[in-house]
């Protein structure tokens, strides 16, 4: 019997080896080497980095985010231990899971300045970022800008992280600046609640905007994104926890980027998979990525789902080094494109 045929845009839900181009293990090993080299201090303290550990594990166990986000032994403890998995996670999904995402980065953006624009929500942890620019190292893409924002306070940490990525890749000069005659990828952060209405209100002022051609990054709470300009979206296990924070804030911010995101705009959104990703919406639950899909396509928001799966695993392979635990990960994807 033949096998059945997938419907248009759903994908195997495991990295069989098959499906595995950019996140292969040798890109993997690489991946966790760079993030080992970059925070070696942190491992120096082993029994205290445990407890650490273990604190922040209770802490994302309740759900108590501020809490698990709260202090930078915490926020170092969970960049060591968390992020190297998926930062593996997140380079499979977007260089061989989602076709459309290596399209972008190498394609001639329709801009003056010819810059593919990419805003990560709730990246502070750095592990988007990272996928993100091993995936443009390997496929060498030109004139990427890439912007994480979140409201914890990761700015040590992504400064630690970014100069870590420069070396690692060979992006760095003597005098510690980015070798844009090389690579033009630009790494950025900003600490900002993104549900703060104000954050990413239009204006008319282009020298507010976060991406900005001469590399600014504005200081105020009330300067605003420019939605209009992105290329890519992204929000990798933050959704539950935009929910949790504000239920009415966030279906706003997905209303606003339907308004302002231009066609083309690509937005993915990964969360865990199961019961952990429940809603309550007045009296009934539903799963997130139903309701997900809901606003952005069903609602006439003007999306439309291009790759789509409610249990996608990642397994970790058997021969990776690293000196922390990593985790297999089971988790929803969508991914859907502004038309």
């Amino acid at each position: 019997m033949a096998p059945k045929s997938r419907p248009p845009g759903q994908l195997p839900r495991s990295s069989s080896a098959s499906y595995i181009k950019y996140a292969s293990p040798v890109i993997q090993q690489s991946v966790l080497s760079l993030l080992r080299r970059t925070f070696s201090a942190v491992y120096s303290h082993p029994e205290t980095l445990a407890k650490t550990i273990q604190s922040v594990k209770g802490h994302l166990y309740t759900r108590d985010y501020a809490a698990a986000f709260g202090s930078p032994d915490y926020l170092l403890a969970y960049v060591v231990r968390w992020s190297p998995s998926r930062a593996l996670a997140y380079l499979h999904v977007l260089g061989d899971l989602c076709p459309l995402i290596p399209e972008v980065l190498t394609s001639p953006s329709q801009k003056p300045n010819n810059t593919k624009d990419i805003l990560c929500i709730g990246g502070g942890a750095g592990g988007e970022v990272l996928a993100l620019a091993t995936l443009a190292n390997e496929l060498h893409a030109k004139n990427v800008n890439i912007l994480a924002v979140d409201i914890a306070h990761w700015d040590d940490v992504f400064e630690g992280l970014r100069d870590g990525i420069r070396r690692g890749f060979g992006w760095d000069k003597k005098d510690d600046e980015i070798a844009k005659d090389d690579n033009d990828i630009e790494l950025r952060f900003r600490q900002m609640d993104i549900l703060d209405i104000p954050c990413y209100l239009k204006s008319n002022d282009d020298d507010k905007a976060i991406l900005t051609s001469n590399g600014d990054v504005p200081g105020s709470s009330h300067d605003n994104i420019d939605f209009g300009s992105l290329d890519i979206i992204t929000i990798m296990f933050t959704t539950n926890e935009l929910f949790a924070q504000s239920k009415p804030r966030t279906l706003t911010l997905f209303q606003y980027m339907s308004e302002n995101c231009k066609p083309g705009t690509l937005l993915l959104i990964l969360e865990s998979a199961g019961s952990y990703s429940h809603i309550q919406i007045g009296s009934k639950t539903f799963p997130v990525q139903f309701l997900l899909d809901h606003i952005m396509v069903g609602n006439v928001a003007g999306w439309e789902k291009v790759v789509d799966d409610d249990a996608v695993w990642f397994r970790i392979q058997n021969d990776l080094k690293y000196p922390l635990e990593l985790e297999n990960m089971r988790f929803f994807l969508r991914l859907y494109r502004r038309v």
